[in-house]
C-alpha cells in the first residue's frame, strides 16, 4: 500500500511539470518553501484504488497521510506506518530513483488545499518515533 504515497509524490518534482502548470508551480516552490497539499487520485498498478490525504514535504524530507497510512521520511530514513495493524516498517530513504517506478500507475490526480508555508528548521513531522510504541506494535527494521 505504501507505493501509492511514493507513487505521488514522484508527480510533484519529476513528471508532469510541463503538462499541468499547478505541479509546475509546486515543483519550483518545493526548495524556498514547505510544501502543503491536499491529494486524490487512483493508483492503477494492480486494481484500481482511489486515494486521498495530505502531503508535507520541505527539501527531501516528507510526511504522507491517505487511506489509513502514514509514511515518514527525512530524507534518508522512511518509517512506513500502519496504525490499524500496528506495524512500522523502516527503510533506507533511497531517493528519486525508487520512485520513478510507480509514477505510470496513477491517475485522475487532483491536488487542492495547497500552501506555500516558511521554511522551518523543525525536523520532527518528516521523522517518527518508535520509542514510545507498545508491546502489541510490530516494528521491522531493515536499515
Amino acid at each position: 500500500m505504501r507505493k501509492w504515497i511514493i507513487s505521488l509524490l514522484v508527480l510533484l518534482p519529476l513528471s508532469a511539470a510541463a503538462q499541468n502548470p499547478q505541479i509546475a508551480e509546486i515543483a519550483a516552490h518545493l526548495e524556498t518553501s514547505r510544501v502543503s497539499l491536499r491529494y486524490d487520485c487512483t493508483f492503477t498498478q494492480d486494481a484500481p484504488v482511489k486515494l486521498s490525504g495530505t502531503l508535507l514535504i520541505q527539501g527531501s524530507g516528507y510526511l504522507a497521510k491517505g487511506n489509513g497510512m502514514e509514511i515518514y521520511c527525512d530524507g534518508q530514513t522512511r518509517w512506513t506506518v500502519d496504525p490499524a495493524a500496528k506495524e512500522v516498517y523502516i527503510e533506507p530513504a533511497e531517493g528519486l530513483e525508487e520512485l520513478m517506478a510507480y509514477q505510470e500507475n496513477l491517475s485522475e490526480l487532483v491536488l487542492s488545499e495547497v500552501r506555500y508555508l516558511p521554511l522551518s528548521e523543525e525536523e520532527a513531522p518528516f521523522r517518527f518515533d518508535t520509542a514510545s510504541l507498545g508491546a502489541e506494535w510490530v516494528v521491522t527494521d531493515l536499515r
